[in-house]
């Protein structure tokens, strides 16, 4: 520790100039060291996976175009076929018109079979009556005739099987040697003699049926016309392998030759022929490294068959990040020389004047508050613009800098009106003021001044305070007067409060004075305040909600206290016009509590009980949502009480009645999800209260 301690109090001795230098031939150093891979980053590993993605879809189009190219020739030939028939004068007459087709799209087998998988015609050999059965069959295990014989027009990659390659006489032409490769798993054979085909197969119709099927494909193994236009358009390697084995490229081996046999790589076995996913990366290939970047190549099953491959040298890239290497090490270079120069100017423009600043602090220090910082071009304003406001603090003090005197009058632009503000703002001062280095001498030197003033206002100050702490004594005694009425007041606030339950108390009997006018209704604000407190719990209402459901429900009948008692009694139907006096107990109701100021949120639920769902309801004629889910609730118990109370004009319903009758008016006269909530909540008690029953029951007496 002791040892750490001394190196940190050598470097802390160092001075401000050699520590700048020391700190930025350490970012150069780290800077030049770090962009070395960085170009290596970009130039070569992302540069160079970008170009062979790009590569790797400009090839992929090139392999799809080829196949379609292929398909479109061979759909030409179909039609003639449809058109002049299957005899095997017109299919060796189409097959010699294959022959008149660009090199690249010639193809390798040309065969007709019907629909019995009979060898109707093949380009390659002629087969006896017995042949044509057995090598039929052969054909049909191709996905392409598969597909045709289904009435599809089919087109793509697919591997020709060994057996039907040499019945077709096509084996030496597309076996291949198997050459094992270092890092890769070789197979246990060293010929391969399956091929990869570009095939398309259509349909023959004849009277609406499938009767045959006209077939041709090209064969891939040892053919470098794709990969050579891919090499030649776009300037990359290319390759086609068929499994893990190479079969067409563009790539040499040592001895200059194409590269066809070689075995792909396992990482890129595992990443694209078994995961069948794309796979980038860098390979050691003959003598150079590439980037490189291959795709799947899938049969017309989608399954996957072999790997379409792109690769650049990496050599150009390499070449080119050294170039930029050094361009970034010439500018570094530059820039340094200019840091330093810039450096020595800063030197003697900063480092220089804080030292001058630290000596006159220290004459500071020891109370030389005469001492001031030599600064150059001293701005007096107030004596450039000949101002004559004698009272500025800093009028005559030759190192004092008006700009440093907030809220005062002095230094107004000619052409602005007086206004009070921070003297900076003064535009002969914006014409001679100095750098940041003189700004913080003048800053100090008016410090030195104003310690000396703010000593001298000490002991005014102090008087001044005296003078506050006798008119703070005259506060307290009127503060504790002030105490005394507020005490008063919080007394009178009290009794105000008191009033106020005694006016909730009055309410709450007014509404059982309404149900005293009518003997069959006792009760019943009070059942259907906990019905409603019930349902507002079960669908999920806040808690602090169920004050307000609560009162509402206890007083959404108080308007009756205004209708004629021999209405509400009355044992028959109402008439028209009693009936319309009764529907003016809501808005009765509301207009009672409004001024009370504890029933304004149940305001609402008072006036909207009786709306019904589908707008034909009263007072307002709510219709759905727009009836305030409160007042749907308290609807929906209020219903349910009413239903199974006893009334004048009839006997109360079972509980099971009244249910029944909620469910028929759901959607209508009330909320559906509230009415299958509620019926789901009664018979939940009902059966709860028949389990206690026959629990009672079932008990033995002694």
């Amino acid at each position: 520790m002791g040892f750490l301690g001394d190196i940190n109090s050598q470097l802390h001795r160092i001075s401000l100039r050699t520590k700048v230098i020391l700190v930025l031939f350490v970012i150069l150093g780290v800077f030049i060291f770090r962009v070395s891979f960085s170009t290596r980053y970009y130039m070569v590993n992302r540069h160079g996976q970008e170009m062979v993605s790009d590569g790797l879809k400009v090839a992929h189009r090139y392999l799809d175009n080829h196949i379609r190219q292929f398909d479109l020739n061979l759909r030409g030939l179909a039609d003639e076929v449809q058109d002049n028939g299957t005899s095997s004068d017109n299919l060796r007459h189409l097959y010699q018109l294959t022959r008149t087709w660009d090199k690249q799209y010639r193809p390798d087998m040309f065969f007709y079979i019907d629909n019995g998988g009979q060898v109707r015609y093949s380009s390659n050999n002629t087969y006896s009556d017995a042949e044509k059965v057995s090598v039929g069959r052969r054909f049909m295990s191709l996905q392409a005739v598969q597909k045709a014989m289904a009435g599809q027009m089919a087109s793509g990659i697919e591997i020709i099987p060994r057996e039907l390659l040499k019945f077709e006489r096509l084996l030496d032409m597309s076996r291949i040697s198997i050459v094992p490769t270092p890092n890769a798993d070789s197979p246990g054979y060293s010929l391969e003699d399956k091929g990869m085909a570009v095939i398309s197969a259509f349909p023959v119709y004849e009277n609406g049926k499938i009767v045959g099927v006209l077939t041709a494909a090209q064969i891939l193994n040892n053919k470098f016309e794709i990969v050579d236009l891919i090499a030649k358009d776009i300037n990359i390697k290319s390759t086609i392998f068929m499994d893990s084995v190479r079969i067409s490229t563009t790539v040499l081996d040592e001895n200059g030759e194409r590269a066809v046999g070689t075995i792909i790589s396992k990482p890129v076995q595992e990443q694209v022929l078994k995961a069948g996913k794309d796979y980038f990366g860098r390979a050691f290939v003959v003598r150079d490294w590439y980037v490189t970047a291959y795709e799947p190549i899938r049969d017309l099953h989608n399954g996957v068959i072999g790997a379409l491959y792109v690769g650049m040298e990496e050599t150009p890239l390499v070449e080119t990040q050294k170039a930029l290497n050094n361009d970034i090490r010439l500018t570094m270079l530059i820039v340094t020389l200019i840091f330093l120069a810039a450096l020595y100017w800063l030197y003697r423009s900063i480092v220089l004047p804080i030292r001058e600043m630290s000596s006159t602090a220290l004459c500071f220090a020891r109370g030389e508050l005469k001492a001031r910082i030599p600064i150059q071009n001293l701005n007096r304003c107030w004596e450039i613009r000949n101002c004559e406001l004698f009272e500025c603090p800093v009028y005559g003090k030759r190192n004092l800098r008006c700009w440093l005197v907030p809220q005062t009058n002095c230094c107004n632009t000619d052409d602005a009106p007086a206004r009070k503000g921070v003297c900076v703002h003064c535009k002969v001062y914006k014409s001679l003021v100095g750098n940041e280095i003189d700004q913080l001498a003048d800053s100090l030197n008016f410090m030195a001044a104003s310690i000396q003033e703010h000593t001298d206002s000490l002991n005014d100050l102090n008087i001044e305070l005296e003078e506050k702490n006798c008119k703070l004594l005259d506060w307290k005694d009127e503060l504790e007067c002030q105490k005394e009425q507020l005490m008063a007041l919080n007394n009178d606030l009290e009794e105000s409060m008191k009033a106020l339950d005694d006016s909730q108390s009055i309410i709450y009997a007014l509404a059982v004075a309404v149900e005293a006018k009518d003997p069959y209704t006792r009760g019943h604000s009070e059942r259907v305040a906990d019905y409603s407190v019930k349902l507002a719990a079960s669908i999920g209402l806040p808690s602090n909600q169920f004050d307000n459901i609560r009162g509402a429900a206890l007083l959404h009948d108080i308007g009756k206290i205004g209708i004629s008692g021999s209405i509400l009694r009355k044992p028959g139907t109402l008439t028209a016009m009693e009936f319309q006096q009764v529907k003016k107990h809501p808005i009765i109701g509301e207009r009672i509590c409004s001024s009370l100021k504890f029933a304004q949120a149940m305001l609402p639920i008072i006036r909207h009980h009786h709306e019904h769902y589908n707008g034909k309801g009263y007072p307002d004629g709510l219709k759905g949502e727009k009836i305030p889910l409160s007042a749907r609730v308290v609807a929906v118990a209020d219903a349910f009480d009413a239903m199974t109370s006893d009334r004048p004009y009839r006997s109360g319903m079972s509980p099971e009645e009244a249910l029944a009758i909620l469910e028929i008016g759901a959607g209508s006269q009330w909320d559906s999800k509230l009415v299958s909530e509620f019926v789901g909540l009664m018979r939940m008690e009902q059966d709860k209260t028949q389990r206690l029953q026959r629990r009672k029951s079932d008990e033995p007496r002694i």
